[in-house]
């Protein structure tokens, strides 16, 4: 742990009305998740306060975010966005391909040179390469590439490329978008991350490009997340793309609630002019300030720490995901039930760099809930 993180001062405990307190409230947790070199852990339990863990790609996500922050006008933040990008890129070899579209995307965004060379990096890899990546990093790369092109650079060719691949997952019979590029198996069963992640790329691209086919695949996919979301606006975690439906709820994730879900409305809502999109996106940070299922506030200011999810508790947990999942591929729409809601107690930088990414300089989308959820 770095120590400028174990010499912090008094935090405030973010309420649901101060979007500028969460936004400032994330940046600071995420020195607690930091190590003297620059790269950010992977997550950190509760109990035990000790970091665990290293990613360069959580490093990537949290430079998104504070670029955002930085953008919007925030002051005293405790890193600049270019010094988090550069150690998370030092060492090239421990980035993924999805994880180029991350830096692709942070360094079109700051106007760094070296994006250049990001994109003909990106072109160069293969259909073969992109096909067991998961729909997320599909995502991120389709993103990379539409803010690349937003920035000036010769992008073109490798949007086209990377937003071919993505339509090539896409559901034959809904608009949701299958977990890999194989076309079987576990690449029917998409989790949440490939859906929002692919909401996002898609509403960036129609923004940026006028691709009239990216907003209505985008639409098309946000407002069947919406029908399938929880009464309490908890976003489901696993789908069966073929059949349009959840065969699995569990965990629900705080940065579902309050991040992933507010990004990708947010940019829908900016593409399309319908401020329903902004709404929908925002409709879920409640749910982490204890409108959930088990009264749960998931900020907690004194420990510096966002809780990670809801889940079942125990063996449950994955006795559920398995049980549930076969059930709803077998088409049995009843949820079985074998244990009790617990919280998951880790936390993990992304998390916090995505509060500020959603958030910062889109405050005012709060207002939207009036005095409702």
């Amino acid at each position: 742990m770095s120590a400028a993180s174990e010499n912090h001062g008094a935090l405030s405990t973010p309420t649901r009305s101060d979007i500028p307190g969460l936004v400032r409230f994330s940046a600071a947790v995420t020195e607690t998740l930091r190590y003297d070199d620059g790269i950010y852990c992977f997550d950190r339990e509760w109990a035990e306060a000790v970091n665990r863990g290293r990613s360069p790609r959580y490093t990537l996500m949290v430079a998104l975010g504070f670029s955002r922050a930085e953008a919007a006008g925030y002051q005293d933040l405790p890193r600049t966005a270019r010094e988090q990008v550069d150690a998370a890129i030092a060492d090239r070899s421990q980035l993924s391909i999805g994880d180029r579209g991350l830096a692709l995307w942070v360094l079109s965004r700051l106007g760094d040179t070296r994006a250049a060379e990001w994109v003909t990096d990106l072109e160069h890899v293969t259909a073969d390469e992109l096909r067991p990546l998961e729909g997320m990093e599909i995502g991120w790369l389709v993103t990379g590439a539409a803010a690349a092109v937003e920035a000036g650079l010769p992008a073109e060719r490798l949007l086209a490329s990377m937003l071919a691949t993505l339509r090539s997952r896409r559901a034959a019979k809904s608009p949701l978008f299958h977990h890999l590029g194989t076309g079987k198996g576990r690449a029917l069963l998409p989790n949440f991350a490939t859906q929002i992640y692919s909401v996002l790329a898609l509403a960036d691209v129609a923004r940026i490009t006028g691709d009239a086919q990216a907003l209505a695949e985008a639409t098309a996919l946000a407002d069947l997340l919406v029908e399938l979301r929880g009464p309490d606006c908890g976003w489901p975690w696993l789908f069966h793309a073929e059949k349009a439906r959840v065969v699995e709820t569990y965990q629900v994730y705080s940065v579902h609630q309050d991040a992933m879900a507010p990004m990708a409305y947010f940019s829908l809502a900016a593409a399309s002019g319908d401020q329903r999109y902004a709404r929908a996106g925002a409709e879920g940070l409640p749910w982490c300030f204890g409108e959930n299922e088990l009264g749960f506030q998931f900020y907690d200011a004194s420990a510096r720490f966002a809780h990670r999810a809801i889940k079942r508790g125990g063996w449950a947990d994955r006795a559920e995901l398995w049980t549930n999942t076969l059930a709803g591929v077998a088409g049995v729409r009843r949820r079985i039930t074998l244990g009790t809601p617990v919280i998951n107690t880790t936390c993990r930088p992304y998390h916090l760099g995505w509060v500020m990414e959603a958030w910062a300089g889109r405050e005012a989308n709060i207002e939207l809930l009036g005095g409702d959820r």
